[in-house]
């Protein structure tokens, strides 16, 4: 079974095409096993035909060529197809590969978790019933839960609400003969008998169309399941398996890197807490340690002298001032004289006073 990755250089993103089909067209309209969506294409760009074991690559006379491994080939020429081989159309690369060679190589290269649940599930795979037929299955509406296998004795399954009908469906919305299965390209494709209410595989209206396992395919409003179980990707499931466990490690990852965060967080805020106790303590210490100083009391200064107290300095003290300043320079005799003196002018006073009365 090949296996096409499809690149797209301008969006940068990537897809994995396993086709069991002789014959895979690559191109821009939707009815193409592998539609690239770029209006620089071609409708039928290129298309890859088997024959026996070997692939070959066929540019369908397209308006801007194909390019394999550098190489612009010519038109309706086939060109053998290897492994690893790179074809590109316009901004799209096409990695060619077998499904088979791609997983024999990974698990020889690379035994690590993801490779050794592909190698698993590959064993369950081989370990199951090659021969489970194809099938189809009504999802909704009166005939919900019906069911046909496409059996190697079927070539062609009829599909309508005629009773005759291989696969009847008594639904006003079927057409009498509406579609068809057919064994085709290596696969199972689904056929439009230009039905009344048309045919479309995961969404997309369709004329001739190979299944793949798990499309949903709609008969106007019936709803269908196709499955195939030699048709399962092992590829795809590797690949998602992978992507959870990717998904797994970074999400333990950031849960890691925010519980070490919040941990130096906490250490920090006991850090500073710590650090303010030492502080406080030390400033506890600091004041037992120093003495307790008891308030002095200065003197008054007296107010400075005016300008008349400058020129006449025995003005310029006050009465109190200078009766102890004479207090403290008179000798006991000057004092009592002046203490005499001073009576008898008391007396002298009084006895004027008495006169005048």
């Amino acid at each position: 079974m090949p296996q096409l990755t499809v690149k797209n250089l301008k969006k940068n993103d990537e897809r994995i095409f396993n086709l069991p089909q002789d014959n895979i067209t690559i191109g821009r309209i939707g009815s193409c096993d592998v539609e690239l969506q770029d209006k620089s294409i071609s409708r039928k760009h290129a298309e890859i035909v088997r024959e026996g074991d070997d692939y070959f690559l066929i540019d369908l006379k397209s308006g801007n060529g194909t390019i394999l491994n550098g190489k612009k080939i010519r038109p309706i020429e086939k060109h053998l197809l290897r492994p690893n081989d790179v074809i590109k159309i316009e901004d799209f690369e096409i990695h060619f590969s077998t499904l088979e060679e791609a997983l024999n190589e990974a698990v020889e290269e690379d035994t690590d978790t993801d490779i050794i649940e592909v190698k698993m599930i590959k064993k369950v795979l081989g370990a199951l019933n090659k021969d489970i037929a194809p099938s189809l299955e009504i999802l909704n509406g009166p005939a919900q839960g019906k069911k046909i296998f496409f059996t190697q004795d079927l070539q062609e399954v009829d599909i309508g609400r005629d009773p005759k009908s291989t696969f009847p469906i008594d639904d006003p919305v079927i057409s009498r003969n509406h579609s068809k299965l057919v064994r085709k390209w290596g696969g199972i494709v689904l056929l439009d008998l230009n039905s009344r209410n048309g045919c479309f595989v995961n969404n997309e209206k369709i004329h001739e169309k190979l299944l793949r396992d798990g499309d949903k395919v709609m008969l106007g409003t019936v709803k269908l399941l196709y499955r195939n179980p030699q048709d399962i990707n092992i590829e795809a499931i590797g690949q998602e398996i992978s992507r959870k466990k990717q998904e797994a490690a970074l999400k333990e990852s950031e849960l890691m890197e925010i519980k070490k965060k919040k941990q130096e967080e906490l250490q920090e805020a006991e850090r500073l807490e710590q650090e303010e106790a030492e502080r406080q303590a030390e400033e506890e210490a600091q004041k037992l340690e120093e003495p307790e100083v008891k308030p002095t009391l200065e003197p008054i200064a007296p107010p400075p002298p005016t300008a008349q107290e400058t020129q006449n300095p025995l003005s310029a003290k006050r009465p109190f001032e200078l009766f102890q300043a004479g207090k403290q320079g008179l000798s006991l005799f000057e004092k009592v004289l002046i203490g005499g003196g001073a009576l008898i002018l008391l007396l002298a006073f009084i006895a004027v006073i008495w006169v005048l009365i």
